[in-house]
């Protein structure tokens, strides 16, 4: 199977642009190779230009090259004769090609291939016949000997330096330089024709010179070639030497030299009217050159209408009027004006254009089916009208023989019914006097299957909402029926999202995902039916988050994060543009490909940036705009007008604010009478404004400064103002915060707030004050004090009488105005007498109200503040002692006679005083009362606890309310089960005495969560409930654990073991146990670790060597041990089996002696027997160790732990000691003896219990290095 292809679509305007034109006709396919095989008529693809000048000493190339199934043939006329270049001599032809080539020669014989060539291609369908092709040779002529006089011409006067180049083919460009090849400077004074000659319209000194020379440059043969140098000398005015003529403008030259200006005159064209005579197409150039002084302007107008539009320019500085490219309307009357400050002059063109043949509607070429009707339609324009007519093949229509399928109506020839063998070129010519044209039009019938020109299996892959175009082009006659499918269904193409198009291509407009997979294209015609696939992939598009509006202060950074979703099978790119511009440089880099940074951001940083993501599929872009903000400058150009006695407008000049714009301006000032040097705020002023009236004070010598503020912060303060000295006045102000109040019972303190600096108006400032008592009438009391007193003390009065007060401001020029007096008081004493008939109501038992009689007016002797309650708890009603407690105090403002005091405790003895206070103090205290707060509900029970749980029960204690408030008369203890949240147990109640303080709660359910209710309760009510949780004990051993002996990592002398936990019930510690797989030592203990852990390094172990593993799990019910794994370290060590005994030397040697030992014995007792002697063995017998009675070492069992705290001692739950009861805890030699349940406890090597603990224990010592925690001993 062919491999799918992939073809990307990014834009759905390209698509658009691959439709193919349709038309009458079968469309003529790209692929030649399709047709290679079907028989075509010739068509002529490639023929020279039909102005064709060459270069006589270069090759002459003719081209005619065409295609056509047979082969084409081709022939050749020149000048209307028949011409075969392979008949030619000096002439080169190849195969297959009407091409042929004059190659060079230099006998100068290349003119004789000058003439009209036309290429005719022909072969058994037709002939096909090329325009008329007019090779040239480009003449390359000798400018003639001349001697040329010098040319005198006065300053002023107008000159023409001519040129008359010899004419060539085609004419030469003409250009005027120095010997030197520098060009002549060309202006409005000085310019070159369109005939080549040289135009001054006046003269001047500079333009004298020895080599004006004329060059003519031939194009087509790479010739330049030149005129005799022409000399030019200008007579001077005698008045202007040639320094100042050089150096003076045209009117001072007139009126310096005595020469008077002079009206414009056209150096050419001559006469007044010149007729002019174009072709539609061609260029059209008018030229106008005026002489004059001082020089004359030029001006076109079109007196017959406007300007073609679009179609004319002026050059030469605007000397000609350029048309291009003329067109039949153009004909009319155009005027040059040329004019100076004397006058005018002008030339009219009458120009008349013509047409040579042109086409309006081309014949087009005809390919049909057999059975088909074809028409050729042919028109031509010009002026004057073209004639046309037919030809077939090459050679008149008329002369052809009729058929009867074939006719003829004026511009049309329509073709019936058309069957193979019918297929001709025909060419439609038109001509007039000017010109005769030439199109071919080739008819050509086919029958062909449908062949596909858009490849099998092509992949397109779109973004999604882009418009996406399904090729299928194909080739067939008669042309074939396209039909379009998707996944095996034609019906899912009904939407009108779908277009299928004429040539085939099947055109989605704004794909979806839904709109993926395989499309068939079949394409049927009367001889075949054929089909192609196509896959269709939909991406998703790319997009960028919108950026917000950045604004970011000067010198700061700024993150612009680009947020981008794409396709994820679309490999991304992003990168940044600024102003248009891709980024680069060091100021700012790229983070994670989407974030760009800037550093240090100025005003350069300023712009538009965008971020540009694309795939190979489609581009996203999205812009950010950054303004660099900052503080504004400060403003400038202060000035200061209006000046008036207490005002003065004060204007500036703003500063830059830096994109951020001026939101106030604050002015500030600085005296230099008071605080010189000290700038202090005067006027806020709107943003928008530059000037303010400001108010100011009198006597003060003011200078002033402005500081913008925006959104940044302030500027600097701007240069200060000229000064300005406001005169002085009488004060404006009274003195504020005049108090009268006594320190003392006999004196009054009048105080008074000083007047501001700016506020003196004028010099020597004082205050007056004066008091007299309130009521009397008595005359004011008089004192003048300085500028910087702010009190006055008046001793000697009445406590507590009032007095009218007053303070007024005066300088040197006079008194401020008169203030009001205010009412103050003498002294004030303490109340004189205590309040009365206090009395009490219990609200509730931490609840008094308070009544009393207020102080009489007269003894409060100040202004009564309000009363005090003191009050203290004596002792409670249970306690005998009374207690030593501190007063504590409630305050209530005002003149009232009740007051509440909460907060007390119940069952108390409480004593209160009340007491009246003023400004100068507490009063007496009333007479004390006692009262006895009644009972209240207790307070919350203390530290409960669950110090015992069981199987079925659990055990409460708890302490008595700290604040029982009462008697207590007991506890009520609710419980219920709430191991089920959804559904709670039924609550259970238990009612105690008060001398009761624990609780064991029997019956209850195993492995159950409970939750216990407790309070406390007196006569009067319940207290606050405490709660509790617990859970009953679950009595079985823990879940064995299981070992991960995937996760083991090994070395030399080490292990990494790791275990997970058993499912059911959990353990509280693990015990790790290892052994030499093929040594003869039993189960040694490493390490106990708790429930939390997982995984231990085992460590201590030899390299090479092999060991079983095993975890032991424990809880307080028992313990469990996991399946064996084996574990092997790494390095070079031995491997060890069972060993023989039997068979190792030292121990038959041992054997041998042991044999010879016990003869020589039994020898030595047979002597002792014969000689009647005894043996007492009782030493050795004393001096044989029991092995049972050795003393273990410590490490034996090393740090092992039981499930109590790190700090308690005790052995584990259920274990027992070992049966001569003196092995101490770490002392036994089996590795899980202090873990047994008793003497029936114990347990082998392979976790299995030994029913009957047997025997001494032998103790065997292996070869390994032992484990830093044990000693290596064990029990088997």
């Amino acid at each position: 199977m062919l491999p799918w292809r992939r073809r990307t679509l990014l834009a759905g305007a390209a698509l658009l642009a691959t439709l193919w034109v349709t038309s009458d006709s079968i469309d003529i396919p790209i692929d030649p190779t399709l047709l290679e095989n079907v028989e075509q008529p010739p068509a002529i693809t490639k023929q020279s230009p039909t102005d064709h000048y060459v270069d006589p000493l270069e090759d002459i190339l003719v081209k005619c090259e065409a295609k056509g199934t047979p082969a084409p043939s081709y022939r050749w006329t020149k000048n209307d004769k028949s011409f075969d270049p392979r008949a030619e001599v000096g002439v080169v032809t190849a195969a297959g090609s009407g091409s042929f080539t004059f190659v060079k020669n230099s006998t100068g014989h290349a003119k004789r291939h000058e003439g009209d060539y036309q290429c005719l291609v022909s072969n058994k369908l037709g002939t096909a016949v090329s325009d008329k092709i007019k090779l040239r040779i480009a003449s390359t002529p000798k400018w003639p000997k001349e001697v040329l006089d010098p040319m005198e011409v006065d300053e002023g006067n107008s000159v023409v330096l001519p040129c008359k180049p010899p004419q060539g083919v085609p004419p030469p460009k003409i250009l005027w330089m120095t010997s030197t090849l520098d060009h002549i400077g060309q202006d409005k004074r000085v310019s070159q024709g369109l005939s080549g000659d040289l135009y001054f319209s006046n003269v001047k000194p500079v333009d004298s010179r020895d080599d004006y020379i004329c060059y003519a440059q031939f194009v087509a043969s790479r010739t330049i070639i030149s005129k005799e140098p022409i000399k030019l000398k200008v007579r001077s005015l005698e008045t202007l030497d040639d320094a100042q003529s050089s150096s003076v403008n045209e009117t001072q030259l007139a009126v310096a030299g005595g020469l008077r200006n002079r009206l414009p005159s056209l150096l050419t064209p001559h006469g007044k009217t010149t007729r002019m005579h174009s072709l539609k197409g061609s260029t059209l150039v008018m030229e106008c050159i005026a002489e004059g002084l001082p020089t004359p302007d030029v001006r076109w107008e079109r007196v017959s209408g406007h300007m073609p539009r679009g179609r004319f320019s002026t050059g030469n500085h605007n000397k000609t009027l350029r048309l291009h490219p003329v067109e039949v309307e153009d004909s009319g009357q155009y005027k040059c004006i040329a004019s100076n400050n004397m006058g005018s002059a002008h030339h009219s063109f009458v120009v008349t254009v013509d047409a040579a043949p042109y086409w309006t509607a081309r014949p087009e070429d005809r390919i049909v089916a057999p059975g088909d009707d074809a028409v050729l339609h042919c028109v031509a324009g010009g002026k004057p009208p073209p004639e046309t007519h037919w030809l077939l093949n090459g050679k008149p229509l008329n002369e052809a023989p009729a058929e009867p399928h074939r006719t003829v109506k004026g511009d049309r020839i329509v073709l019936k019914k058309l069957v193979i063998g019918q297929s001709a070129v025909y060419q439609c010519v038109a001509s007039n006097v000017f010109g005769t044209i030439i199109a071919n039009a080739l008819v050509s019938v086919l029958a062909v299957p449908p062949k596909f020109i858009t490849k099998d299996k092509e992949e397109y892959v779109v973004v999604e909402k882009q418009p996406v175009l399904l090729d299928c082009k194909v080739f067939g006659s008669p042309k074939p029926a396209i039909r379009w499918s998707k996944d095996g269904q034609v019906n899912t193409l009904q939407d009108k999202k779908f277009k299928e198009f004429e040539n085939g291509s099947l055109y989605i407009h704004e794909a979806k995902k839904a709109d993926q997979g395989l499309y068939m294209c079949e394409a049927t015609n009367d001889l075949d039916t054929g089909t192609i696939n196509a896959k269709l992939r939909v991406r998703e598009a790319t997009h960028i988050e919108p950026f917000e509006r950045l604004r970011v202060r000067k010198d700061g950074t700024v993150e612009l994060e680009c947020r981008v979703t794409h396709d994820p099978d679309l490999e991304l790119n992003i990168y940044w543009e600024k102003d248009g511009m891709e980024l680069s440089g060091t100021n700012w880099f790229m983070t994670d490909k989407n974030t760009l940074t800037i550093n240090n951001v100025s005003e350069v940083d300023q712009g538009i940036y965008i971020c540009v993501a694309h795939t190979f599929l489609d581009l996203a872009r999205a812009e950010a705009e950054l303004t660099v903000i900052d503080k504004p400058d400060p403003p400038y150009n202060l000035k200061l007008s209006h000046h008036e006695e207490r005002g003065i407008r004060l204007s500036w000049t703003p500063g830059n604010h830096y994109n951020s714009p001026i939101s106030e301006y604050v002015v500030e000032y600085e005296e230099d009478r008071y605080k010189p040097g000290d700038w202090q705020h005067l006027a806020n002023i709107k943003g928008s404004d530059t000037s303010a009236e400001l108010m100011l004070r009198p006597y003060v010598n003011y200078q002033f400064q402005v500081i913008a503020y925006n959104e940044v912060g302030p500027s600097r303060a701007s240069l200060s103002s000229q000064r300005y000295s406001t005169p002085p006045a009488v004060p404006d102000i009274a003195p504020v915060g005049v108090t009268g109040e006594g320190s003392e019972p006999d004196n009054m303190v009048i105080a008074w707030e000083p007047l501001k600096h700016l506020d003196r108006n004028g010099p020597n400032l004082r205050y007056k004050v004066n008091w007299r008592r309130k009521g009397t009438g008595e005359p004011w009391e008089e004192a003048i004090l300085g500028a910087d007193a702010s009190r006055l003390l008046v001793n000697d009065t009445a406590t507590f009488v009032p007095y009218e007060v007053k303070v007024q401001a005066i300088n040197d020029l006079g008194e401020g105005p008169e203030p009001m007096a205010i009412v103050g008081h003498s002294g004030e004493d303490f109340p004189k007498s205590a309040p009365k008939n206090v009395k009490f109501v219990v609200v509730n038992s931490t609840v008094l109200k308070l009544t009393w009689d207020p102080i009489p007016v007269h003894d409060v002797r100040g202004h009564l503040k309000g009363y005090k309650v003191f009050y203290r708890k004596l002792r409670g009603l249970q306690e005998r002692r009374r207690r030593h407690v501190e007063w504590r105090v409630l305050v209530f403002p005002g003149d009232r006679s009740h007051a509440v005091v909460p907060g007390l405790e119940p069952f108390s003895l409480y004593e209160l005083e009340v007491k009246a206070f003023n400004g100068k103090g507490d009063g007496p205290a009333s007479h004390a009362l006692r009262v006895e707060m009644p009972e209240g509900v207790p307070g919350q029970v203390t530290n409960l606890r669950v110090p015992e749980k069981d199987f079925d029960s659990i055990t409460l204690t708890w302490d008595p309310p700290a604040h029982p408030n009462g008697i207590l008369t007991g506890y009520t203890v609710q419980y219920q089960n709430i191991n089920n949240t959804q559904n709670l147990g039924t609550l259970h109640r238990v009612e105690l005495f008060a001398n009761v303080s624990e609780l064991r709660v029997e019956y209850l359910d195993s492995y159950t969560k409970y939750k216990f209710y407790i309070a406390a309760f007196t006569s009067v009510g319940t207290g606050k409930i405490l709660t509790e949780e617990a859970v009953t004990i679950l009595e079985i051993p823990p879940a064995a654990p299981v070992l991960l002996s995937m996760n083991t990592t090994r070395g030399d002398t080490y292990a990494n073991i790791s275990w997970v936990p058993g499912v059911g019930q959990s353990a509280s510690e693990y015990l790790i146990q290892f052994r030499d797989k093929h040594g003869p030592g039993g189960w040694r203990n490493h390490s106990v670790v708790s429930s939390s852990r997982n995984h231990l390094l085992l460590d201590g172990l030899s390299p090479g060597s092999q060991y079983q593993i095993r975890v032991v799990a424990f809880n307080e019910h028992g313990h469990t041990i996991s399946s064996e794994d084996v574990i092997e370290t790494t390095g070079r060590g031995y491997r060890r089996g069972p060993l023989d005994v039997a068979t190792q030397a030292w121990f038959i040697a041992l054997m041998c002696a042991v044999v010879l030992l016990i003869m020589i014995l039994l020898i030595i007792c047979f002597i002792k027997r014969n000689k009647g002697g005894k043996y007492s063995v009782k030493d050795k017998e004393d001096a044989r160790v029991d092995p049972e009675a050795k003393p273990i070492k410590e490490e034996t069992f090393g740090e092992y732990r039981t499930l109590e705290s790190d700090n308690d001692e005790k052995p584990l739950a259920g274990s027992q000691p070992s049966l001569d009861g003196e092995v101490k805890r770490g002392e036994s030699e089996d590795s899980l003896a202090e873990y047994g349940e008793g003497v029936e406890g114990q347990f082998n090597e392979d976790g299995s219990f030994i029913g009957q603990y047997g025997g001494s224990k032998e103790k065997v010592t292996g070869s390994e290095a032992t484990s830093p925690v044990t000693d290596g001993t064990t029990v088997a």
